[in-house]
């Protein structure tokens, strides 16, 4: 904005027959308000994971159905506590649902069978050992539903510390840089308001997901596999309204 101001005062000064080199802009009068908007974006590597995993049975009655998956997920289970002590596991829902006959014309649906499913949630901060978690718990017959990177709320609150440190700096340049173009000493500059908005935006390549296999897949050797945590990118902005000295 400055720029175009300064763009249209000399091209006006030169209409006038004003020297172009001669001009610029005066000292600004005391009292005089100056809206200043500066944003800073960074990019954080995650340090938190959020692995899905699931189990789904399938069976001619419900008791044998759930009994199936309620087993196949307290095993599992038991295999990440084993293998990370750090890890944290909470329900992700638990679901059954008949199975119906395709029936033909003017016949009812009829009920054959019955599918059990549960989905856990597997928390990490150790994001180095999340491949070899996801495949301790494919080899203990779950699949894999999706796994995501993304900033524990310590490494958050240190990067948005970070953020209002750097965006205050950004802020203290700028208005020095103006107040020079300006012909006004950046001492005579007093903040009258601040205002702070801060943004997160999606990691990058921190996410990936893969079709849950089905009841029958059959679970022998996993590979482990291969995953990068990414980062994520966080913004912070301010607003400042600065008046030069002397406003009453």
């Amino acid at each position: 904005m400055l720029r175009k101001i300064m763009t249209a005062a000399v091209l006006a000064a030169a209409a006038m027959g004003v020297n172009a080199e001669d001009f610029y802009l005066k000292p600004a009068p005391k009292g005089m308000e100056m809206n200043l908007p500066v944003t800073v974006q960074k990019s954080f590597p995650n340090d938190k994971a959020r692995i899905v995993f699931s189990t789904m049975s399938e069976a001619k009655d419900l008791a044998t159905a759930q009994s199936e998956v309620n087993k196949t997920m307290a095993e599992a289970q038991q295999s990440v506590k084993d293998f990370s002590s750090i890890a944290k596991i909470r329900n992700g829902g638990y679901y059954t649902q008949p199975i119906y006959t395709n029936p033909k014309k003017g016949e009812a649906p009829v009920i054959t069978g019955w599918r059990a499913r549960q989905n856990i949630i597997v928390e990490t901060e150790d994001v180095n050992g999340v491949a070899s978690l996801v495949q301790v718990g494919q080899q203990a017959k779950l699949a894999l539903e999706n796994v995501s990177y993304s900033l524990s709320e310590e490494a958050k609150a240190a990067a948005q510390d970070q953020l209002s440190k750097d965006v205050i700096d950004a802020l203290n340049k700028k208005a020095e840089s103006i107040a020079v173009a300006m012909k006004v000493a950046p001492d005579a500059l007093r903040i009258e308001k601040l205002n702070f908005n801060s943004f997160d935006f999606a990691p990058e390549g921190a996410v990936f997901a893969a079709r849950a296999m089905g009841a029958n897949a059959a679970f022998k050797t996993v590979e482990t596999p291969v995953f990068e945590a990414g980062t994520s990118n966080l913004s912070m902005s301010v607003s400042a309204v600065l008046k030069t000295e002397g406003a009453e």
